[in-house]
């Protein structure tokens, strides 16, 4: 009896094991036989392509913005590309970006006006935004002045010495409704429609990087990604750089305060196809690599991303992006360290300003009480202080790598 119970659990583990092999063989075939270095990726597409999207997944992941840095540096792309378009930057400051790249010596603070004045109000701090402008300087001082790289904002203006209630801010929210169509103007005018042979990369996030999503009732959800997609078709190429994914489950009631809207849906970030797709990177040894999504799994993957609470039936990753790019495994990928140069006493006045206007008194006191502190002059020292870089805190919650196995 004992052996035969041994010989059915040899059989059922063989049996276990070929069956997880067969779902993951697919990916890794694809992989070793499309897979390009990242880098020579993206060359060889701007060589067909005249817009590389590129969706860093989080704006405070830190490895995308190490790779537009090595990318920038590439002899090849210095002549191809004219033009670096930053979605997170506001038009209204593209003077203080034009004056702090053709001063000397350099001279960071320039660019306090362009970082103070984000439209979420409290300042953008990411020292990787900081680092890229910074490699971009460097690079351009290298170059002749009709082949330096131009730096281009083209988020919505804000002005916050305008803002005085929270019902300007909610005006000034709304105005957001039309952001990527904004976006699209700006970027397809400096580029002039693809018409002179001008190509330029676009560093934003997903919510402004998918380009052929649709609702349940089949209509398009237009973003800028999409606006290019179907009003210039074959001129622009989209990437997603591997990340934890965004997972939504439903709705939610709250007292939301953020632009993005996440406050307002129950959400999860975890792995794609329940760890498939890390499994193949790391089948390869975790190899940074670039593939496109056209025709095969990876592409054919079930979209999953921030309209999945309705969505078309059949909508794949290929529907959303025309490649990804894996550059390490999610348990190494890391959060940007953040500067604090910006934080002038000037600057943490108007930030106890814009606080009221953002918060009612209910959201301030649960703040401070989050914290630590008893009142707003101390809630706001301390979210002015500079931080390291660290490991991504979102690998706490991620599925087992291996989780397809048991599906």
């Amino acid at each position: 009896m004992k052996k035969t119970l041994l010989i059915l659990f040899l059989f059922a583990s063989i049996a276990y094991s070929a069956r997880s092999q067969n779902l993951l063989d697919p990916y890794v075939n694809v992989l070793e036989k499309q897979g390009q270095k990242p880098i020579n990726y993206v060359v060889a597409a701007l060589d067909s392509f005249d817009l590389i999207i590129f969706d860093d997944a989080l704006h405070t992941a830190v490895e995308p913005f190490d790779f537009y840095q090595s990318l920038l540096n590439n002899n090849h792309v210095k002549d191809q590309v004219t033009h670096i378009f930053i979605e997170v930057l506001s038009i209204n400051h593209q003077h203080h970006i034009n004056t702090y790249l053709t001063t000397y010596p350099e001279n960071i603070k320039l660019l306090s006006p362009v970082f103070q004045d984000d439209y979420s109000g409290f300042g953008w701090t990411l020292q990787t935004y900081l680092d890229l402008l910074r490699t971009i300087y460097q690079i351009n001082r290298q170059l002749d002045a009709n082949e330096k790289y131009k730096v281009i904002a083209v988020s919505n203006p804000v002005y916050w010495e305008s803002i005085y209630t929270n019902d300007d801010l909610n005006l000034f929210r709304k105005s957001l409704i039309g952001r990527d169509y904004l976006m699209y103007k700006v970027i397809a005018n400096e580029l002039e429609y693809f018409e002179n042979g001008k190509k330029g990369i676009f560093l934003t996030n997903t919510r402004h990087a998918y380009k052929n999503i649709k609702n349940g009732s089949g209509q398009q959800y237009w973003n800028t990604a999409t606006f290019f997609y179907h009003w210039h078709p074959g001129k622009t190429h989209s990437i997603r750089i591997h990340n934890v994914q965004l997972y939504i489950k439903s709705p939610k009631k709250t007292e939301a305060s953020t632009t993005e809207g996440l406050d307002r849906v129950e959400y999860s970030l975890d792995r794609m196809a329940h760890g498939l797709w890390d499994s193949a990177f790391e089948a390869l040894g975790n190899i940074p690599i670039a593939i496109s999504l056209k025709d095969n799994i990876f592409g054919r993957e079930p979209y999953v991303g921030n309209h999945m609470l309705d969505f078309k039936d059949g909508c794949t990753m290929f529907d959303a992006y025309d490649a990804l790019i894996f550059l390490k495994p999610l348990e190494k990928l890391h959060e940007s360290a953040s500067f604090d140069f910006i934080y002038t006493d000037e600057f943490k006045k108007e930030l106890k300003r814009r606080y009221k206007i953002i918060f009612n008194e209910k959201q301030l006191i649960r703040r401070m009480k989050d914290a630590d502190v008893d009142n707003l002059e101390a809630l706001i020292q301390k979210s002015c202080s500079a931080e390291n870089q660290k490991r991504n805190s979102y690998i706490k919650t991620l599925s087992p790598v291996d989780e397809w196995k048991r599906k």
